[in-house]
């Protein structure tokens, strides 16, 4: 064979293997293209990374304020509405003493209580109480504020914590059709592993359901941390930062618990008189 004619097959060959290739990007497009993508923020600090115009956004702040709005919702509360500074907790304390009683209000910072406040973010606090007919307006160090940073731009939110875990899942499951975006709350900014087990167990779950794809290694990484501690939560924290930080073992037990109540919180995009720009999570 002479040699312009193998180069002529070469050239063939190499045309005909670059064919092939695009085709199998294209169907693993399209492929990708009719599934949802499940995805996770590792903290609120990075979210401007994501889009999120077009994604149902799980919040989670396992220690301790989605579980603690999860025991107020599970306890009969009818609203828990976020607010991200003190001040405008503040603004809802004035109105309970302009009207009748209206408001609880809860404020925490650095693991602590706001002085001035009765509630923080405890979900030992809102244990074995009945709330019915009473609304929680809430600020935390960080759960508040990844709520702020994702009420505006996503198409919906969810509260989530190792308690309702599986009646997340199953609602993602059986009621959303948009990607997903697992948002962890995290502690000034940082990385959490609490928030990362949690996110771990929820997009493990979401997965096994072949709708869902994940390509990121956030989602990876979360998957294997869970795998690893599932065992023992409680265990496999006991060096976490949390727990050197405060001295709240049995908050931490109790938020570790999974499964305890079968809640959906969502969130409503509405203003509240007679404040602007509010919203609130209550219960499907």
């Amino acid at each position: 064979m002479s040699s312009s004619r193998m180069h002529l097959l070469i050239i063939l060959f190499l045309f005909l293997y670059e064919i092939e290739k695009l085709k199998l990007q294209s169907l693993s497009l399209l492929f990708m293209r009719n599934k949802q993508k499940i995805d996770i923020c590792l903290s609120p600090s990075i979210i401007d990374l994501f889009d999120l115009s077009s994604k149902k956004v799980i919040i989670i702040d396992v220690f301790r304020a989605t579980s603690a709005m999860c025991v107020f919702l599970n306890n009969g509360g009818n609203q828990v509405i976020p607010v991200s500074t003190i001040e405008e907790a503040n603004k809802y304390k004035a109105c309970n003493k302009i009207n009748d009683y209206r408001y609880l209000v809860a404020a925490e910072r650095n693991g602590a209580i706001v002085p001035g406040f009765d509630l923080g973010n405890s979900p030992l606090l809102y244990h074995d109480k009945n709330f019915n007919g009473h609304a929680l307006v809430i600020t935390t160090t960080n759960g508040t504020l990844a709520i702020e940073k994702s009420k505006e731009l996503a198409s919906g939110m969810l509260l989530a914590s190792f308690l309702n875990a599986s009646a997340i899942v199953n609602y993602i499951l059986s009621s959303i059709k948009e990607d997903v975006l697992i948002v962890c709350s995290g502690w000034k900014g940082q990385v959490c592993v609490e928030d990362l087990l949690l996110a771990g167990l929820l997009s493990k779950e979401i997965l096994l359901d072949n709708r869902f794809y994940a390509n990121s290694d956030s989602v990876l990484l979360a998957n294997h941390m869970y795998d690893l501690a599932k065992s023992n939560l409680f265990e496999f924290l006991i060096d976490s930062a949390y727990r050197k930080r405060m001295n709240l073992d049995e908050d931490v037990k109790y938020c570790l618990q999974k499964d305890i109540m079968s809640i959906v919180p969502i969130w409503a995009q509405k203003n509240i008189e007679p404040f602007s720009n509010s919203g609130y999570f209550y219960l499907v």
